[in-house]
């Protein structure tokens, strides 16, 4: 190995692992030819050699179930290609349900499975049985087979995939630890490590439980901390054969594979051990953590249970490492808010072998050209504010259900139990007196439904209809039919101000922004490709000055989005004024009525048309009044500032007395949306939509100057619509499409 360091790179990837190791591999297939490698140690010796090396295809999303399809393929030809053998072997899967609740959650897999095009059915436990022959059957309700799930071997298939990047042209070198990262004008620059800087133009952060520190390094928000995973291995087990499925027993949060002729067994427990708090140790290398025989206890008694000769088996080894998670048990993936060129994809959360393969090539088209081939909004790192960076945060969440969260319950509607409270609305507490539920999105504390008097405001899940439902229903018919009153504070706000703010909303958005002075703008921002970026609002406030709403999820990736195309010559800024606005939305047929009883501003149409916006008086106080609804009736949206806040609700509830306005949550805005047929970002338009396929072509102006995404519109109007988002209605009203 030359250990003598370039002085330059193009892209340096930062670890050695299989995601990093996968990273490199695709960008010298897509011909990039200067492409560096840093390992602190040696390749694979963090977490991957000890990784289980299952390979499971299905995943919530179509995008993300081709990312795991295609590692799979990838898998199974690297040994032919690089001519370094994986271990990979596709036998299948095996997924057993304990619970009615658990076969409902397979039989919609089993949907979602036949609609990614991904093997999967339904099979009597007596094939089950046959498949597996040491597992007891008699407690479970039910089993399921994918025929295209495989195992690899994880060290092996890394060091395959180094190979195949080395063969390309990569230079790796281990040994090498990274000890800063320069930037200019928000750019990365340069990488410094023990051996010398190297400059660059892109840096890849593969850094799996180093990954936070790395990010540190270049002031991005990398949330994650590492658990302890382990999982053991017995003696060559009697019926066990070569070949057979590897099962997953997820009511006993267990996984079960085969290995020499016995079993290796392990799980994601309830209460997980949190590791590195303090730091990882420099000579971190192939490291096994202490035996702790207590905490494997739970999943030795679930495993005895399924298969009985894990009690006569003779136990080989016990392995614990320590892994990366995240606070949603979801991996990073792309090109970090504010640091131009810094990209991540690391906590993998026990899933890095299955997504290495995916992930890499995905990553490797973000940085060669821009953008993912697929939408990666579920992993993108952008998902993530800035303060859920806290270390506190993120250790509680781990600790307490991320690592439990791979193979619980995976209810509808299901909200954290950990590290909440942290970010809430004014009147959170007036809420909370008057019967709120509280979810979370992206770190905020919302109302989603409100009990009534003697009702406790707790989630009782399943996957029917749950203890919320008919009250949501009831805020849904009084904003329908009356009024209602909500708090969406959480929505993202963005001032955007200076002599050129027009002429670069005019580029950025599909609608003309160019209005007077309190006029509401609905429009989108949109790719190169026409493909839908983000759905706002934007309202001229002053000449100079626009008032920007999006989605509280999405506040960080839409105020990255703007701030990346703002030139660096426009007399233009882009500011977050989220934390200064209360946001209470009053909306229903009687909504007028009730603003009228604590206002002096004329509120008719005449005077208050749609989609405009003032100032107005409203109790003692004053409100920043949009006339504008997401929930398909007439209403305002009152912007308020974030001190002034209470004493408005408090006169919002006073005068609603007389109009029996209720207090309505998220559940209801957003049957009622749908109710409308108003689009929601992520869930029915995405970067892969554009407004013509999704019915939003009345806020694209296409007589305006060039706008990002025109040309691309233009194609498509002229070669016709392939593809159309439509709304349909099912006449049965018992089935819940979830």
């Amino acid at each position: 190995m030359n250990d003598q360091i370039p002085t330059h790179a193009r892209v340096v990837i930062i670890g050695g692992g299989i995601i990093g190791c996968s990273t490199a591999y695709h960008l010298v297939e897509l011909g990039w030819k200067d492409v560096m490698l840093l390992e602190r140690k040696r390749i694979s010796s963090g977490t991957s050699w000890a990784a289980a090396g299952l390979l499971g295809q299905l995943w919530s999303t179509s995008s993300l179930t081709k990312l795991a399809k295609y590692g799979a393929d990838l898998y199974s030809g690297l040994e032919e290609k690089t001519g370094q053998p994986t271990g990979y072997q596709r036998h299948g899967s095996l997924r057993v349900a304990k619970t009615e609740a658990r076969k409902s959650e397979f039989l919609r897999a089993l949907g979602m499975a036949r609609a990614f095009g991904i093997k999967m059915e339904e099979i009597s436990l007596d094939e089950a049985k046959k498949l597996f022959p040491v597992m007891r059957t008699d407690d479970l309700v039910g089993a399921w087979y994918q025929v295209d799930d495989g195992v690899t071997n994880p060290e092996d298939t890394t060091q395959a995939l180094a190979k195949g990047a080395r063969m390309g042209g990569a230079k790796i070198f281990e040994n090498t630890a990274v000890l800063g990262i320069e930037l200019t004008n928000n750019a990365i620059s340069a990488v410094k490590t023990e051996k010398g800087t190297i400059s660059c133009e892109y840096i890849v952060n593969c850094a799996g439980m180093w990954g936070r520190e790395i990010g540190k390094m270049a002031g991005v928000s990398i949330p994650l901390i590492a658990a302890e995973h382990m999982h053991m291995t017995t003696e060559p087990v009697e019926g066990v054969y070569k070949g057979m499925p590897y099962l997953r027993d997820m009511d006993g949060l267990i996984y079960i594979k085969e290995e020499m002729g016995g079993l290796l067994m392990g799980g994601f427990e309830p209460v997980a051990k949190t590791w590195g708090m303090n730091g990882i140790p420099d000579n971190f290398e192939y490291t096994q953590l202490d035996e702790d025989w207590d905490q494997m206890e739970q999943f030795i008694h679930n495993a005895i249970l399924r298969v009985p000769a894990f009690a006569e088996a003779g136990v080989s080894n016990l392995t614990t490492v320590p892994e990366s998670f995240t606070p949603d048990t979801t991996f990073m993936l792309g090109e970090a808010p504010g640091v131009k060129n810094f990209f991540v994809a690391c906590g993998m959360n026990s899933v890095g072998i299955t997504s290495a393969g995916g992930a890499g090539k995905a990553l490797a088209q973000w940085i060669s050209q821009g953008y993912p081939e697929e939408d990666l909004w579920p992993v993108d790192v952008r998902r993530f504010n800035k303060w859920q960076n806290n270390i506190n945060y993120i250790e509680e969440r781990v600790r307490m259900e991320a690592v439990e969260n791979i193979y619980a319950d995976h209810w509808p509607f299901k909200q954290p139990v950990s590290s909440r409270n942290v970010l809430c609305s004014p009147i959170h507490d007036s809420l909370k007196n008057l019967g709120a539920c509280f979810g979370v999105a992206s770190g905020w504390e919302r109302a989603n439904w409100f009990a009534p008097k003697g009702v406790e405001p707790v989630y009782e899940y399943s996957w029917g209809r749950q203890n919320w439902f008919k009250y949501s229903a009831v805020e849904h018919m009084n904003i329908r039919e009356n009024v209602g009153i909500y708090d969406l504070t959480s929505m993202g706000n963005y001032l955007v101000q200076g002599k050129d703010a027009k002429s670069v909303l005019q580029k950025i958005c599909a609608n003309n922004v160019s209005v007077p002075v309190g006029k509401v703008v609905y429009t989108q921002l949109l790719n190169e490709r026409g493909g839908i970026e983000a759905d706002v609002t934007v309202t001229k406030m002053e000449e100079n000055k626009f008032f920007v709403i999006t989605a509280a999820a999405t506040t960080v990736r839409d105020f990255d989005w703007i701030a990346r195309h703002i030139p660096e010559d426009a007399d233009a800024v882009i500011t977050d004024v989220t934390a200064s606005y209360t946001m209470l939305g009053v909306m229903g047929p009687r909504s007028r009525d009730l603003l009228l009883k604590i206002t002096d501003a004329d509120l008719s149409n005449e005077a208050f048309p749609f989609a405009t916006a003032r100032p107005i008086s409203v109790g003692h106080a004053e409100a920043f009044a949009v006339r504008m609804s997401f929930v398909g009736e007439l209403g305002w949206e009152l912007y308020i500032p974030t001190h002034l806040t209470q004493g408005i609700f408090d006169a919002l509830m006073e005068a609603g007395k007389e109009f029996d306005a209720k207090l309505c949550g998220l559940h209801a805005i957003d049957s009622l949306r749908l109710e409308k047929g108003y689009r929601h970002w992520s869930s029915d338009i995405t970067p892969d939509t554009t407004p013509f396929e999704a019915g939003l072509g009345f806020a694209v102006k296409m007589n305006k100057d060039n706008f990002i995404g025109k040309s691309a519109l233009i194609k498509q109007k002229k070669a016709g619509l392939k593809k159309k988002l439509v709304i349909f209605t099912i006449d049965d009203a018992e089935p819940l499409i979830l």
